[in-house]
């Protein structure tokens, strides 16, 4: 794909056709029975096509995205210590675009949150759910990371009283994220 189509937002039909290498009477077909969501140019009959939806469509019709440049996934840890969380994820990432953040305020989650739009989210389960729903709610509707809370004691990560319960937990999180 071009550098110009790497960058952008919303499409074109005919910009959403050459990427999913079909007709643009296709992708219009698609878009007016409600297959493929975005909106119209107000005052005319042109459609456009947000990025998110278009790589949902494409996922959901089999058509490959490698060509769309989709950037790395983005985790975010909250409250969480790195030393052991990283190599977790790390190991479970390999050979695939994976960037982890880490929180350590509620304000530096919610900036965080918006700025990258996370597709993980891992949270020590101490934080508080108001604190864990403000963050959510920084993420629109079609965004929702996938949210898995950990309990966290004296710097080991646990889920109920066993820590490979925790590790399993956080590797099938990811593998979640890498396949959706």
């Amino acid at each position: 794909m071009s550098e110009e189509l790497s960058n952008k937002q919303v499409f074109t039909t005919g910009e959403a056709a050459k990427i999913c290498n079909v007709s643009q009477q296709t992708i219009i077909r698609c878009f007016d029975s409600g297959r493929l969501q975005g909106f119209k140019v107000p005052g005319s009959r042109f459609r456009r096509i947000p990025r998110a939806e278009l790589v949902r469509f494409m996922h959901l019709n089999g058509i490959d995205a490698s060509n769309m440049d989709l950037g790395p996934a983005h985790i975010l840890v909250i409250g969480i210590p790195r030393n052991n969380i990283d190599a977790i994820v790390r190991t479970q990432t390999t050979g695939h675009n994976v960037q982890i953040h880490h929180a350590a305020s509620v304000f530096e989650a919610g900036f965080l949150t918006h700025k990258l739009r996370p597709g993980l989210i891992l949270c020590s389960n101490e934080l508080h759910l108001t604190t864990q729903q403000s963050v959510l709610k920084l993420c629109d509707g079609s965004d929702q990371p996938i949210v898995v809370k950990i309990e966290n004691y004296n710097n080991s990560l646990n889920i109920g009283s066993n820590s490979s319960d925790s590790t399993q937990a956080i590797k099938d999180a990811v593998d979640q994220l890498l396949t959706a």
